[in-house]
């Protein structure tokens, strides 16, 4: 009896602490019902899709394990914790990491105007210093024919190219980094030079994403 009665009570410590774990994330989320009324203006018949996955994916806040997506045209991450769906939206006083285990890649909400926060994906980082990108999902409304012998383009969602930034140290807001190379270069500031150098003895392009990690690296191991 003894026995039966220690596991309940390990049974049920353990799920009061899951349930914790759980109600210590409602205050991120977005009411359903909120994001539910922005989707009407969409309508049953749009191309494509506003989410960067598919499918929900294997995520991870807070330690907690969940199944999400991300919508890269309104900018959060639709939820799925255990059959109720909830919306976490990126905000400053909840800037968790959102890991997608299965492809091991991070989002986390970064500031890119005053007070202004959105979606980042991590593709590189040392210590206070991140290199992202931006994804991008564009809502194109339905057009309809101007005569006869025009057709009516349905609307649709259309991936976008994806927009790349930097996190400095000293810096609170995001930089998207230019994709002219004299631009791109007074981004770093007094090693400037150094970054040109490496790019050169390289032969590295700013607009590919894997060069970019390189620079970044590189950038970040200059003291």
């Amino acid at each position: 009896m003894k026995s039966i009665l220690l596991t309940l009570l390990f049974i049920s410590t353990v799920a009061f602490s899951q349930v914790n774990q759980i109600n210590n994330l409602r205050d991120v989320y977005t009411l359903k019902s909120d994001i539910d009324r922005s989707l009407d203006q969409f309508g049953p018949n749009v191309k494509g899709s506003p989410f960067i996955h598919s499918e929900y994916q294997n995520i991870k806040i807070k330690g907690v394990a969940m199944k999400g997506k991300y919508n890269a045209n309104q900018d959060y991450i639709e939820v799925d914790n255990k059959g109720e769906v909830i919306f976490f939206v990126p905000t400053m006083e909840h800037r968790y990491d959102v890991l997608f285990t299965d492809e091991n890649t991070t989002y986390r909400a970064f500031e890119y105007e005053n007070l202004k926060f959105g979606f980042f994906k991590i593709l590189a980082k040392n210590d206070k210093t991140f290199l992202l990108s931006k994804q991008f999902v564009k809502f194109y409304p339905e057009v309809k024919p101007k005569s006869n012998y025009e057709m009516l383009k349905p609307a649709k969602f259309e991936r976008k190219q994806d927009a790349y930034y930097i996190k400095l140290s000293d810096q609170d807001i995001v930089i998207e980094l230019p994709t002219r190379k004299s631009k791109f270069l007074d981004v770093f500031n007094s090693k400037s030079n150094s970054v040109k150098s490496f790019i050169k003895k390289e032969r590295l392009g700013i607009k590919k994403e894997e060069d970019l990690i390189k620079i970044f690296n590189f950038y970040a191991s200059l003291k």
